[in-house]
């Protein structure tokens, strides 16, 4: 393992390499919240020397650093994982993405760059869904009365994202949420827990409402956990209409899949990887 520090505006990362730096493919994992870079031991131990691997703390997470006031919107995460990419010594070719949960959410506004097609060279995300495809979704379960109760349905499993926004109860929340986890899944640290606080209220409401059309033209596929707290598994509804080459693989996991199935999690990864070489 060897690593590096990226400094991007407000911010300092650290930047693990694992695997075989010779590899023909390299592999980016991006994590979400509550979580740090350690979420993705399991999968980097079963990835061994097959790739390259790179792994890094976005900005307010583990290891990382902050500056106070920082900009921790999608646009600048996803502006961090340029930089992130852009660091790699001798990289050859286009990266494969990773991501999990608000990782995911950053590499959908990654994605969406003219130059996400020249960087990447897949893309797989678990339980983060793109905003913007949010809003779509949203919009349409609105105008349609059948399809009203799996939009209730969805906004019963974001109650925390609501919790977020509250000026008193926000503060409580992160510790209700880890209440909630279930033996085998990944322990957060305090401090990771309380950064989604800043994080939800930067960009949920805010893209949910307005924003641009989704959009997506990297070779991506959506991993559906059936037991998804978070999420359900009908938001995938219409990913179709604005990404060429899709598949959607549903498993029967919950939310920290990668984390909880790492074989599995390698198994759906390696496929796109070994499409491309």
């Amino acid at each position: 393992m060897t690593h590096w520090t990226v400094r991007t505006p407000g911010a300092e990362l650290p930047v693990f390499e694992y695997g075989d730096p010779a590899a023909k493919s390299t592999v980016l994992l991006v994590h979400g919240y509550p979580d740090n870079r350690h979420v993705f031991d399991p999968l980097i131990a079963e990835l061994g020397d097959t790739v390259r691997v790179i792994v890094y703390d976005t900005r307010g997470s583990g290891a990382s650093a902050l500056e106070p006031a920082a900009d921790v919107s999608i646009e600048q995460l996803a502006r961090d994982a340029f930089a992130v990419v852009e660091s790699i010594p001798d990289v050859t070719g286009k990266v494969h993405v990773f991501a999990h949960d608000w990782g995911s959410v950053q590499m959908w506004e990654a994605m969406a760059s003219p130059r996400a097609s020249t960087v990447f060279a897949s893309y797989t995300s678990v339980s983060g869904p793109s905003l913007d495809h949010l809003r779509q979704v949203a919009r349409a379960r609105l105008v349609r009365p059948h399809r009203w109760p799996s939009l209730v349905g969805q906004l019963a499993r974001s109650w925390y994202v609501f919790g977020f926004h509250a000026p008193v109860l926000g503060s409580r929340v992160p510790d209700l949420l880890a209440r909630l986890n279930v033996e085998g899944e990944p322990t957060p640290t305090v401090a990771d827990q309380q950064r989604g606080i800043a994080l939800y209220r930067a960009n949920v409401l805010r893209r949910v409402l307005r924003g641009p059309a989704p959009r997506c033209s990297v070779p991506t596929t959506v991993v559906v956990p059936s037991h998804d707290r978070m999420l359900s598994t009908n938001l995938t509804d219409g990913l179709d209409r604005w990404i060429p080459d899709l598949r959607v693989d549903r498993v029967d996991a919950g939310h920290w899949w990668p984390y909880t199935h790492p074989a599995d999690a390698a198994r759906v990864l390696m496929a796109r990887v070994q499409e491309a070489e």
